[in-house]
């Protein structure tokens, strides 16, 4: 009896592998072949699920983008004031510290070197755009520019701590940022 594959699962799976892949590799030194064996599946496999590297890296950034905005929102679920979502939102990326690391990491390779082939592709900024009004809805932010200093300042937060060995701590963002939302 044949195997029955949910291909849509599937190929879920094959993006989260690559996201460790591209993080560890960067976009331009990967080949559809070599995420091929680095994934154990044939060339013909990626191909079916992807027209080809491009098109899987940008399949993987709306799926973590997708899923980033998901788990954060039901991160924040309990908080119910101002504060307590901007502490919730913190810990969610603090905790998660790692692979905000490598997102970032994966974004600058490939913004890099696709920037050096032709025009930037609109859709990164797309990406920032869903992370940007997610922040806005998930803080109950109207001013679109605060909601993207929040982003910025929170990338910038996750660079920090990587250069600096874990600093500033999570608290001092979080007064910060009160201060900066809530004028105190």
């Amino acid at each position: 009896m044949p195997k029955i594959i949910d291909h849509d699962e599937y190929r879920e799976e094959l993006l989260h592998q690559c996201f460790d892949l591209f993080a560890e590799e960067g976009y331009a030194s990967l080949s559809m072949r070599r995420i091929a064996d680095e994934l154990d599946v044939s060339t013909g496999t990626l191909y079916h699920y992807f027209s080809g590297k491009e098109d899987l890296f940008n399949q993987l950034v709306e799926l973590i983008t997708c899923r980033d905005l998901f788990d954060a929102k039901e991160a924040l679920k309990g908080a119910k004031t101002p504060d307590e979502r901007i502490d919730a939102l913190l810990r969610f990326v603090e905790e998660r510290e790692t692979y905000f690391l490598n997102q970032s990491f994966i974004w600058m390779d490939y913004y890099r070197h696709q920037v050096a082939d032709r025009d930037p592709d609109p859709r990164l900024g797309e990406t920032l755009e869903q992370y940007r009004s997610g922040i806005a809805r998930i803080l109950d932010v109207r001013d679109p520019e605060l909601a993207e200093f929040i982003l910025t300042v929170i990338n910038g937060w996750v660079l920090q701590r990587y250069f600096n060995r874990g600093k500033p701590p999570v608290e001092t963002l979080s007064r910060m940022l009160r201060r900066l939302i809530h004028g105190r």
